[in-house]
């Protein structure tokens, strides 16, 4: 055989070139593809927020991005004031909410306000001060998180769920950048989520 006759193909010979011509055409958009793909199965999440339990950080129908490799590769736990996604085993859906306690800490509230083993938590990122309503106390068990939405006046959040403290196997990633497009949303935009 000839060097440039290779295998049949429909009963034609391919020449060298033919070969490599699949891959300079279709080569960058599979290997594109492939990006993107890892980018948003391992390292980054995406995902989308129906309601306004976290307004006005993150309004309603906003877009998130969110870095999910830390939460993939191992179980690490928040930091108290994180926005993350996480699995509600009760509800049957990803959330997003803040971290408000983390293991051990004992939560109370007093007038509109909460308090972390007694002392006020700063709650600074609120819209409003004041207006936390809860009757009950809480104790987050080991290897579990307590969380907030920052609409305190309109979240369904830990304070109201049958299971109020969520494994830190649940939680699905860090929440990063929120992209916000609607006319009437409280902001419009992209921002950095904090």
């Amino acid at each position: 055989m000839e060097e440039h006759e290779k295998r049949p193909v429909g009963g034609k010979r391919l020449a060298p070139e033919s070969r490599g011509g699949f891959w300079n055409n279709w080569g960058y958009l599979i290997v594109t593809v492939a990006v993107i793909v890892v980018l948003f199965k391992v390292i980054f999440q995406l995902s989308w927020v129906p309601s306004g339990s976290m307004e006005t950080t993150i309004p309603e129908d906003t877009l998130l991005i969110s870095w999910q490799l830390p939460y993939m590769v191992s179980d690490p736990t928040p930091q108290r004031g994180d926005i993350v996604t996480f699995w509600s085993d009760e509800l049957g859906k990803l959330l997003v909410k803040r971290v408000v306690g983390l293991p051990g800490d004992e939560i109370t509230f007093q007038d509109g306000y909460t308090y972390i083993n007694g002392e006020m938590l700063d709650e600074s990122y609120l819209p409003r001060q004041g207006i936390t309503q809860c009757s009950a106390s809480f104790l987050v068990p080991e290897g579990c998180v307590f969380f907030m939405g920052d609409n305190r006046t309109g979240s369904n959040d830990a304070r109201f769920w049958k299971q109020p403290y969520i494994s830190v196997d649940n939680i699905r990633a860090k929440v990063m950048v929120g992209i916000s497009v609607l006319p009437d949303n409280s902001w419009r935009g992209v921002r950095v989520i904090h």
